[in-house]
C-alpha cells in the first residue's frame, strides 16, 4: 500500500470516527427545547408530590388537632357544670381558673383547625392545576418528543451507515495500518492525522521544519509532527476527502 493510499484511509478513518461520535453524541442529547419542556413537566411532577405530601401531613394534623378539641370542649362542659355547683368562692374561682386554661387551649386548637383548613382549601386548588398538563403543554412536548424520536431514527440510520464505511475502510487499509492508527488515535484523541497549515502544524501550531514540509508534499514516506507526533498530510493532495 502507497503512503498516499494509507493517509487517505487514515484521513477517512478519522473522518468516520469523528462522524460516529458526533452521531452518538446527538442521539444520546435531546434538544434544548425539548429538555426545557420535560424539566417543566419534571418541575410540575415534584411541586404536585411535595403538595401532596403537605396535605396528607395536614390532614392527619388536623385530626389530632380536632380529637383535641373535641376533648377540651368536653372538659369546658364538665368545668361549667362544676360551676353551677360550687357553694364556696375560693372553688369558684379554682373552677373559673380551670375554665379559663381550657378556654385559652381550645382556642389555639380551633385556631390552628381553621389555619389548616384554609391551606388544604388552597393546595386541593394547587394539586387540582398541577395534577395535568395543559393542551398546550401537552402538545408542545409531545411535538418534539416526536421531531426527536424521528431525528433519532435517521440518526440510527447514518450511524449504520457509518460503521459500515468504517469496516470497507478498515478492510481496505489493513491490520498493520489499522493498527498505527489506532495507536496514534488513542494517544491523540480528537485528531490523529492532520493537514499542514502552510508551513505549519493545524493542529498545534508549531512551525515545521522545511525539510519536514517537503517531506510530507513529496508523500515519500508517513510524517509526523515534531512537536504534537501527529500525522501530517498536504490538503492540496487529498481534497475531497475531509
Amino acid at each position: 500500500m502507497s503512503v498516499r493510499e494509507e493517509l487517505a484511509g487514515c484521513i477517512g478513518l478519522q473522518h468516520m470516527l469523528e462522524q460516529r461520535a458526533a452521531l452518538r453524541r446527538e442521539m444520546d442529547t435531546p434538544p434544548e427545547e425539548l429538555v426545557a419542556l420535560r424539566q417543566a413537566l419534571a418541575t410540575r411532577r415534584e411541586s404536585l408530590g411535595a403538595k401532596q405530601k403537605r396535605r396528607e401531613e395536614l390532614l392527619a394534623e388536623q385530626e389530632v388537632a380536632q380529637t383535641d378539641a373535641d376533648a377540651l370542649r368536653e372538659e369546658r362542659e364538665h368545668f361549667r357544670k362544676q360551676k353551677s355547683m360550687v357553694t364556696n368562692m375560693k372553688q369558684l374561682q379554682a373552677v373559673v381558673s380551670e375554665l379559663d386554661h381550657v378556654d385559652v387551649q381550645l382556642k389555639g386548637r380551633e385556631d390552628r383547625l381553621i389555619e389548616i383548613m384554609a391551606e388544604l382549601e388552597a393546595l386541593d386548588r394547587d394539586i387540582a392545576t398541577l395534577q395535568e398538563e395543559t393542551p398546550d403543554e401537552r402538545a408542545r412536548r409531545e411535538l418534539a418528543e416526536a421531531a426527536w424520536q424521528a431525528r433519532n431514527r435517521d440518526a440510527a440510520g447514518e450511524l449504520q451507515a457509518v460503521e459500515r464505511r468504517l469496516r470497507e475502510i478498515q478492510r481496505t487499509l489493513g491490520e498493520p495500518a489499522v493498527a498505527r492508527f489506532k495507536k496514534l488515535w488513542t494517544s491523540r484523541k480528537p485528531l490523529a492525522v492532520v493537514p499542514l497549515d502552510g508551513t505549519s502544524c493545524s493542529s498545534c501550531h508549531a512551525e515545521l521544519r522545511p525539510s519536514l514540509v517537503q517531506q510530507v508534499r513529496t508523500l515519500e514516506t508517513l510524517q509526523t509532527c515534531d512537536t504534537c507526533r501527529r500525522l501530517l498530510y498536504d490538503p492540496e493532495q487529498f481534497t475531497g476527502l475531509v
